[in-house]
């Protein structure tokens, strides 16, 4: 099972996997070998707020969980690595990683997706995945996003080209829209999407 979070900040999704392996431990210290027991048991009589203050918590779950992370979340990291927040899209481009990355080894499998948002609401779900058929087999959709080569295409702008070709897309956008017509950008700065 892979696990998909929203990437604000890697190191904020990092934390959050070592803190749920930290609360399997409290509630089932059986889930976890021993030496992970080793490193996490001093911290099991730590009061809810003391466990959220305690940076010797915080570094030894860390260590406990790297190499589930690494398993279960790493292959989760390349867009948001690449691009960053992406804020709602950001669990999505964790998902077509996921895909880019382990395609073939996802038939069957189920992927958790937890989310949170600003304030008190946060959902998680799960999807079991399947090789498919044809054009909507994992291998043939993992072809056809041609994430390296999309992530390779990017253009390098300085902020100020940026802040340009958005007041330029708002300004066609808004005509565009009035008239009734196409808000496809024609000048090349600007891909369309596929």
């Amino acid at each position: 099972m892979s696990n998909l979070f929203p990437f604000e900040y890697l190191q904020l999704v990092q934390k959050s996997f070592a803190r749920l392996m930290y609360n399997d431990f409290l509630r089932n210290a059986s889930s976890i070998d021993e030496a992970a027991k080793e490193k996490l048991g001093p911290f099991s009589t730590l009061s809810g707020d003391e466990s959220y203050q305690s940076r010797d918590l915080e570094k030894a779950s860390q260590q406990v969980a790297k190499p589930l992370y690494d398993a279960k979340v790493q292959p989760t990291t390349l867009i948001p690595k690449q691009v960053g927040n992406m804020y709602t899209a950001s669990i999505y481009a964790a998902f077509v990683s996921l895909i880019h990355n382990k395609h073939s080894e996802l038939d069957g499998k189920r992927v958790i997706l937890f989310s949170y948002g600003s304030g008190l609401a946060a959902t998680m779900f799960s999807l079991k995945l399947s090789e498919g058929q044809d054009s909507f087999s994992l291998s043939n959709i993992a072809t056809v996003m041609s994430v390296a080569e999309k992530l390779k295409s990017r253009h390098e702008f300085p902020p100020e080209k940026f802040v340009e070709v958005m007041k330029l897309m708002e300004h066609r956008r808004f005509y565009a829209i009035k008239a009734g017509g196409n808000t496809t950008c024609q000048n090349g700065s600007v891909a369309n999407g596929h």
